[in-house]
């Protein structure tokens, strides 16, 4: 099948979300449940049997080591879909344990559903790569992060990253500022005394759940 690529530039700008919860001849499969904070929604070794969408919260995946410690392997907010890697790489039970960070809503839809869709959908298809690569990328910015020691770098870098993948000098930021902190491997108190004293200095400004950057140049500077 040919593509007309003008047709189809804008998939990659439309939220795969978006797309997904729309499609009316489907909709009728789809569920909906909200939970409350701190449920866990399904432990490690459950067979994976549907796709959920974040469509309003934040869960969170969370390993157990050897040990018994817990190790939070990343998180979900809203649009973000699960468990999309685990399942098209092969695996058929959740390889971590999956947890409401505060009141959640997500929409369920079975597997046979979610695959049908996409094998139907050229749209859609393309709209879910997208979806992925950006979801990749983001992880790997993330990592890149940690190589810094100290916390205004991880800042500086953190904001740099979302910058190159959404384009634009306003960011919308994590759910939480423990989320945020938990990301960067800082503590919740240094990481906002940090963002004071950053703000303070003009490199951002922060309104609402939004980090509108100023000075680009004078963070790129920190790294």
């Amino acid at each position: 099948m040919q593509i007309n690529n003008s047709k189809n530039m804008g998939y990659r700008d439309r939220e795969f979300a978006d797309l997904c919860l729309n499609n009316t001849y489907f909709k009728s499969y789809f569920v909906q449940k909200t939970y409350k904070n701190s449920t866990v929604i399904l432990s490690q070794g459950t067979s994976i049997e549907h796709f959920g969408i974040v469509i309003d919260g934040v869960l969170k995946a969370e390993k157990c080591t050897q040990k018994g410690s817990e190790l939070c392997c990343t998180y979900f907010e809203n649009n973000d879909v699960f468990p999309e890697l685990l399942y098209f790489t092969g695996e058929r039970i959740y390889t971590y344990s999956l947890i409401a960070v505060k009141k959640t809503k997500v929409v369920w839809i079975p597997v046979n559903i979610f695959e049908k869709m996409l094998s139907e959908n050229i749209e859609l298809t393309t709209s879910f790569m997208f979806y992925i690569s950006k979801r990749a990328l983001k992880s790997q910015l993330l990592l890149n992060c940690l190589n810094y020691s100290t916390i205004k770098q991880r800042i500086a870098c953190w904001i740099l990253s979302m910058n190159d993948i959404n384009q634009s000098d306003i960011i919308s930021l994590p759910g939480s500022q423990t989320i945020w902190a938990n990301t960067l491997h800082v503590s919740r108190s240094s990481l906002n005394q940090e963002l004071r004293h950053m703000k303070e200095k003009g490199y951002f400004d922060i309104k609402d759940n939004n980090l509108i950057l100023l000075d680009l140049e004078a963070l790129e500077m920190i790294l």
